[in-house]
């Protein structure tokens, strides 16, 4: 977990309470949410670490809630008898894949960030992100993202949720061949179910990743 005091809700990847299995949280010092999602923190050490102590605690599965975490190439983190993916960005190429196969043809992904212009040649090249890719983001003076990224707001989940809603609403009309939301943000599953109640498309953010993650893991140790 990024080293983040706003308040997270039922749903957030960094409440213990969203996840059906038991979790381990460990922050990483001094990975502030703005500087990890502009690039400026860019230790991947500091991450490393973490993920290697979480893998010494007993962890048989770990990810990130930083979406932008996905600048660490897959390959970098060295832990082999854990499975991690740090970020439901390394699910785009899959997920745009499997989409492509289904009925009606022509579907795209879209990906909701919490800072589209931050997405980087890096990002791209290890997701695998083509730059005709779908990415939108919150206004950056949203209530939001003044919320998470400058911490200068007390969240209000009903206003964050009405900001996304607005959001994918105007996206969907832009973009009517969206098949799929990818939800970059660990913030941001709070809000998937009304997202799909107003689009009518599914959401795939973190809590799927880390559930995926954990039921591959179990199989790898026989516990499944």
């Amino acid at each position: 977990m990024l080293d983040t005091e706003f308040d997270r809700p039922l749903g957030d990847g960094g409440n213990p309470a969203s996840w059906p299995f038991p979790v381990l949280i460990e922050r990483v010092p001094r990975a502030y949410a703005k500087d990890v999602v502009s690039g400026s923190f860019d230790s991947d050490a500091a991450f490393q670490r973490v993920a290697q102590l979480l893998r010494a605690s007993g962890c048989i599965a770990i990810t990130s809630t930083c979406g932008f975490l996905a600048r660490i190439a897959q390959l970098n983190w060295a832990i082999t008898d854990c499975v991690v993916t740090v970020s439901t960005l390394f699910k785009y190429a899959e997920l745009q894949a499997n989409l492509s196969q289904a009925d009606p043809p022509g579907r795209r992904v879209a990906i909701i960030t919490i800072d589209a212009a931050a997405f980087d040649a890096t990002i791209r090249t290890n997701c695998e992100i083509p730059n005709e890719a779908i990415i939108v983001s919150p206004q950056r003076d949203s209530h939001f993202c003044r919320a998470i990224l400058d911490g200068c707001e007390t969240l209000d989940v009903q206003r964050a949720e009405a900001e996304m809603v607005a959001l994918a609403v105007a996206t969907q009309r832009a973009h009517p061949e969206i098949g799929l939301w990818l939800f970059e943000c660990a913030n941001m599953p709070p809000y998937r179910e009304a997202v799909q109640r107003a689009t009518g498309i599914p959401v795939y953010d973190v809590l799927h990743l880390g559930i995926e993650l954990h039921a591959e893991a179990l199989r790898m140790y026989g516990l499944s």
